[in-house]
């Protein structure tokens, strides 16, 4: 999927999460330089010979000093094709880069379906925990661009 990307000048990055998810960060300067990354993967939820079963999620992330937040922007447990995937996540990067700092977490809500932030959890340890593992993905991804960059 990467050239499907590179025609737009959208990088995408590979990072496996926390969890172990293969995960794919999409991103553009101007996404970087709101702080946001899209985030994508497509997993087997159900190999079992009764019914096969994947799950395509796309999401946009992004965090300030006291929270995290994740918006829903596509969900399916269909089986997903690139071009389909390429074309969602390439038309929410056009609308959230037309967003400012000062409106871009109202921009993102409005093309969601769903959103939750690291607030989610009543324990503090626990809101605690979601925003550092949601900074840790965010960070993690921005040194893998850095290095791969350096690469070049």
């Amino acid at each position: 999927m990467e050239n499907l990307f590179k025609v737009k000048n959208i990088g995408l990055q590979p990072l496996v999460d926390q969890d172990g998810l293969d995960v794919h960060m999409v991103y553009t300067e101007k996404l970087l330089s709101l702080n946001v990354l899209i985030e994508f993967y497509t997993a087997v939820i159900d190999d079992s010979e009764e019914g096969y079963e994947e799950e395509t999620v796309i999401f946009a992330i992004t965090y300030t000093k006291e929270r995290s937040y994740t918006f829903s922007l596509f969900h399916s447990l269909n089986v997903v094709g690139p071009l389909q995937l390429y074309r969602t996540i390439a038309d929410a990067i056009e609308f959230i880069e037309r967003s400012s700092k000062d409106t871009l977490l109202a921009d993102m809500e409005e093309i969601s379906t769903g959103h939750t932030t690291s607030d989610i959890a009543d324990n503090p340890r626990d809101r605690k925990k979601i925003y550092e593992d949601d900074v840790w993905k965010f960070k993690t991804t921005l040194d893998l661009i850095a290095e791969r960059r350096t690469q070049r």
